[in-house]
């Protein structure tokens, strides 16, 4: 985790909670189109910090300045498609969206971020 630094709790909260508003509101935005929305807002839910032309962040993080990384090597997830899609997939499923919110309101990191050994850093 070179050239990062690990946000303070407080502020990590709510700098991530404010970057997933605006990138729901970008799935939502793209849910809209006729016939084939859903899917492009799918797409980019799944896939948002594996981005190449945003350089492994979403939308929302970008403008916050934050990335999800890998604690294995430090580097972004712009290589790693697999690792963003399990982080957000675990959102799809009804109970794992459950426990996941309670992880991400009152414990250090989400359940997904466990998962594929990710975290978030000011980027």
């Amino acid at each position: 985790m070179t050239r990062h630094l690990i946000l303070g709790q407080t502020n990590l909260f709510t700098e991530r909670l404010l970057a997933a508003i605006i990138d729901y509101s970008i799935v939502l935005g793209l849910s809209l189109f006729p016939q084939i929305g859903w899917l492009f807002g799918l797409i980019y839910f799944l896939f948002k910090d594996s981005l190449g032309f945003l350089k492994g962040q979403s939308f929302g993080r970008r403008l916050f300045k934050i990335r999800v990384i890998s604690r294995d090597d430090g580097s972004d997830l712009s290589n790693k498609p697999d690792k963003a899609l399990i982080r957000q997939i675990v959102l799809l499923v009804p109970v794992l969206n459950l426990i996941e919110f309670y992880f991400f309101l009152f414990k250090d990191e989400r359940l997904g971020a466990k998962w594929t050994a990710t975290t978030v850093v000011k980027a």
